[in-house]
């Protein structure tokens, strides 16, 4: 009866038998983010599932080549994955020689959500909305820093959005990722940050942090009576993304199966509720795929015109 067992399990295909080992997803990306957060609690949900560990790594750095490298180089069998943000599709226009092509060397398992940008202040910053901030910047011009999570991430592309549509002359710090931005806003290094709104969601319900406005078409659920920046006077709608992909070359079967599983997961209610500042989105590979190229077609002239290089 063993030698059966053993014999049926060996006739398997590996996608078949996958998942039968760790499974290793990366966050290119410092700990305690939104990606990071995002990919644990997915990563969880898989173990509890399939019964294999599911590890986190983070590999912050070169805004977030470093870590998307190594997920294009990975061996394409399943057990190597990324969850990437927006600026996977900005990157390109930055970086004339990148280790990777964004779109060739992935394959697109699922979209994950979004969620909408936000200005977050350190509670002793003067301005308490968009409009005052404003004001301050036309005033005091070239000397108001901000932070975001790197050159050409969505959450920079925002204040230069804004900068354009106002005429305001501001100065961006560049940082490794939004955790180390509002470090440095909690602590009064400076005054502002441009972040996804999970960023700092619960230091803006400690009162930690101030919210100026929200970069979406409506307010957001997670922080109701903060105006949008439309309502300020100022139309930007910028949301930032989250999207799971496997090297190219990983078996269509066993993207298959992921993309599955991520939609029975995003589906949970206790995963909507623990992400509640992320709208949970699913998609087809295909979808996914299809929505990367429109991505990397939108942004990309955007940032030429703003002659934005990487840093």
């Amino acid at each position: 009866m063993t030698a059966l067992v053993a014999s049926s399990a060996a006739a398997q295909s590996p996608a078949e038998r996958y998942p039968d080992k760790p499974i290793k997803i990366i966050v290119p990306f410092a700990p305690g983010g939104s990606t990071d957060v995002l990919a644990r609690v997915i990563g969880q949900k898989m173990t509890e599932s399939w019964g294999q560990p599911v590890i986190v790594e983070t590999r912050p750095g070169a805004m977030t080549i470093i870590g998307t490298a190594a997920a294009a180089k990975a061996d394409p069998d399943g057990y190597t994955l990324i969850i990437v943000v927006s600026n996977i599709v900005t990157n390109p226009a930055l970086n004339p020689t990148m280790p990777y092509d964004a779109i060739k060397d992935f394959e697109p398992v699922s979209l994950l959500g979004r969620a909408p940008i936000v200005i977050y202040t350190h509670p002793g910053f003067p301005p308490r909305n968009l409009k005052e901030l404003v004001a301050l910047a036309k005033a005091k011009p070239n000397t108001l820093n901000f932070g975001s999570a790197g050159t050409a991430s969505m959450t920079h592309l925002t204040a230069e959005l804004l900068k354009i549509r106002e005429g305001l002359e501001m100065t961006h710090v560049v940082y490794r990722g939004g955790s180390p931005a509002l470090n440095d806003v909690l602590s009064g290094q400076i005054p502002m940050t441009f972040a996804t709104v999970i960023q700092a969601l619960p230091q803006y319900q400690a009162a930690l942090v101030r919210a100026l406005g929200v970069a979406a078409a409506e307010r957001h659920k997670s922080i109701p009576h903060v105006p949008t920046f439309r309502e300020q006077g100022v139309d930007i709608q910028v949301m930032e993304w989250y999207g799971l992909l496997a090297p190219t070359g990983t078996p269509k079967p066993i993207v298959a199966k992921l993309n599955a599983e991520m939609r029975r997961i995003l589906a949970l209610p206790e995963v909507a509720e623990r992400l509640a500042a992320i709208e949970m989105l699913g998609s087809t590979p295909e979808e996914l795929g299809t929505f990367m190229r429109s991505e990397l077609d939108r942004w990309t002239p955007i940032i030429k015109q703003l002659g934005l290089k990487a840093e």
